[in-house]
């Protein structure tokens, strides 16, 4: 019987022994692609080379104008500048997979099919196969993980940390966009939205920052069809797909509406401001972290990434958050 290393370099005409120096060779390539190429992680701040925690550093200061003629200006020391900092905590995890000539046979079409491989792209090289199948599952577990982490959660892989929902209902400095309604539906969808929007600080517009309300699907399909239902014509409303993402321009205002597949039907709406939000990560610095590698013994690819992460925010007032009544 033929091992699985033959069979590997008879069905694809790949040497498995060459998959680490690909591996280190693309490395800059699949570490890029990792961290900034879509989702979260490409919008908000990437502390890069975290291997424990760290600190992000604050800037605080309200300088006062005075005057400064005849030499009458007085330093003020109230006026000094502050430098403040929060700590963003990373914790180790890990995402991999063991395949052997049965899992890869049975299942080689759904592993191009789950990294979005079109029909001419058949025949794509084995390593490109695995690496980017490795980066798609390492994406999804680690966003779920910076939305809806949770220490006390009975599911393994939410318990690393407290993610953004979990941290922004818990920050009381958060502002409370507050309602009578009790859920999101297709009725209030759209005023809720609004409430939202209503309530940011305007400063963040003042200054250019990067904010966006983000939901989940189903609120966002509820936010358009409230729209539509009112017969309000005249929104002439773009909806933009992107992969697990839609995004819309909330009529009335400048502000884009981004759904997150976390988010998806558990009643939130938040505005982000993604200038004061952090991902913290050791990816690009731990070469090791990312491998295939075939072990000889049991004749079994193994696809594992080793990384670090964690989530943290600053200035707690420039974030909204929905708060339905009970």
């Amino acid at each position: 019987m033929k091992d699985f290393k033959t069979r590997i370099k008879e069905k694809f005409d790949y040497d498995i022994s060459a998959l680490p120096s690909y591996i280190n060779e693309q490395s800059s390539e699949i570490y890029a692609d990792l961290i900034y190429s879509s989702g979260l992680t490409s919008r908000i701040n990437v502390l890069e080379n975290v291997k424990g925690s760290e600190t992000i550093k604050l800037l605080n200061s309200d300088l006062a104008l005075e005057s400064g003629s005849n030499c009458a200006s007085t330093f003020d020391e109230n006026n000094a500048i502050v430098f403040d900092g929060k700590n963003l905590v990373t914790s180790r995890l890990m995402v991999g997979t063991e395949l052997c000539n049965d899992t890869l046979e049975g299942t080689w079409a759904q592993l191009l099919l789950s990294i979005g491989a079109n029909q001419q792209d058949r025949d794509l090289p084995l390593e490109d196969v695995l690496t980017a199948y490795l980066v798609k599952m390492t994406k999804k577990k680690n966003q779920d993980l910076m939305f809806l982490g949770d220490v006390d959660s009975l599911n393994g892989n939410l318990s690393h940390y407290d993610g953004f929902i979990k941290q922004w209902e818990a920050d009381t400095d958060v502002v409370s966009a507050s309602s009578t309604e009790t859920a999101i539906t297709s009725a209030n969808a759209f005023d809720l939205a609004k409430l939202v929007y209503d309530n940011i600080n305007p400063v963040l517009f003042d200054n250019g920052a990067n904010v966006e309300i983000i939901t989940g699907r189903q609120e966002a399909n509820a936010i358009l069809t409230q729209i539509y239902n009112d017969k309000d014509y005249s929104a002439n409303i773009e909806v933009v797909n992107e992969g697990s993402e839609m995004s819309f321009i909330l009529p009335t205002t400048n502000i884009t509406v981004r759904t997150y597949p976390q988010l998806n039907g558990l009643g939130k709406m938040i505005a982000c401001p993604y200038t004061y939000m952090w991902w913290g990560t050791d990816i690009s610095s731990d070469l090791d972290g990312i491998s295939v590698r075939f072990l000889e013994e049991s004749e079994k690819l193994r696809l594992r990434n080793l990384f670090r992460s964690g989530v943290q925010y600053v200035y707690s007032d420039y974030f909204v958050k929905l708060v339905l009544g009970a």
